[in-house]
């Protein structure tokens, strides 16, 4: 109804929503209501992330280029071979929204009608993001195989280097060191 009316007026509404989490594991944990989850689950498409399907960087990397040469009112039109190597290399931690700052920054450094390699952010090559993403297993395992699966996996990468898997964890050398006690992990 209008403000003020007494008269409904009849609307045909569709709702468009995105999500980057997995909505029936928020339903089953009491995270997001059920009957809103099936309110907004008739069409699902899953997009998968950015590092995934590499061919779509050069694609989106001239429509970010033109969106922001428009907007900024520059005249660039290329991105260099070398520009666009080091942008599909790269993994992409940000996703799309990543390669759209990538973009965006060198549009604004950008001097000439190309983007080129030292437009780009200057580590942009020899950045490395580590990615830990657990295996999925036949079965569900427990909270506790799962944080010894995490905190092990941690200790690996830090090469067995316990303030380092710390840090990695996000937490103190300590507390590391009680949840390896609790656990029954001999970290040597």
């Amino acid at each position: 109804m209008r403000v003020g009316s007494t008269q409904p007026i009849d609307i045909d509404v569709r709702v468009i929503a995105a999500s980057n989490r997995d909505l029936k594991a928020a339903v089953d944990e009491g995270h997001m209501r059920n009957d809103l989850y099936f309110r907004l689950n008739v069409v699902t498409l899953t997009l998968p992330a950015l590092r995934e399907r590499r061919d779509d960087i050069p694609l989106l990397a001239y429509y970010f280029l033109r969106k922001f040469a428009t907007m900024m009112k520059r005249d660039i039109q290329e991105i260099s071979t070398e520009a666009m190597q080091r942008l599909v290399d790269y993994d992409y931690p940000g996703n799309v929204r990543e390669l759209s700052n990538f973009i965006e920054r060198g549009v604004a450094l950008a001097h000439e009608h190309t983007l080129d390699i030292e437009h780009l952010p200057q580590n942009l090559g020899s950045l490395t993001v580590r990615v830990f993403k657990p295996e999925m297993a036949s079965t569900p395992t427990t909270l506790k195989e799962q944080e010894t699966e995490h905190i092990l996996n941690a200790l690996k990468m830090a090469d067995g280097n316990r303030t380092q898997a710390a840090k990695i964890l996000g937490i103190d050398r300590v507390s590391l060191w009680r949840k390896l006690k609790k656990l029954g992990i001999d970290s040597e």
